[in-house]
């Protein structure tokens, strides 16, 4: 698989999140309730935010020397879990029954993940054993 086909499937990958989002945001909105739909689409923003910001840091950092970057690497790292685990808590305690709405939107990306591989192994030509 050529680098140019790989780039351009991680960069669809947030696009798919938000529109999956928006779209099981109004279906879940119309058959449950508007603060549900909500917060599906608020959980696909989430991932999607959580996505980009992992993949730009990977991005910035990977063809770095690794001592320098090591500790700076861990740290971001759990800071971005830190507030990952401060936006469940937050949503967790506002909206006491309705988090697995936004639990279900935070998952949206796994499918959007799932599509793009997909999608990349029909693009394979040739299978090597």
């Amino acid at each position: 698989m050529k680098e140019d086909s790989l780039e351009t499937s991680l960069n669809r990958v947030p696009l798919e999140t938000v529109i999956l989002g928006t779209v099981a945001g109004i279906i879940g909105g119309l058959v449950f309730e508007p603060v549900a739909g909500i917060l599906v689409f608020v959980g696909s923003l989430v991932a999607t935010i959580s996505f980009v910001s992992l993949k730009s840091f990977i991005d910035r950092y990977l063809g770095k020397q690794k001592s320098l970057v090591l500790r700076k690497a861990i740290l971001m790292y759990i800071l971005r879990l830190v507030l990952i685990c401060l936006v469940f808590l937050i949503i967790i305690f506002l909206f006491k029954g309705r988090v697995i709405a936004f639990i279900a939107g935070f998952s949206l990306i796994v499918i959007s993940v799932l599509v793009e591989a997909l999608r990349s192994l029909v693009c394979v030509k040739q299978w090597k054993a």
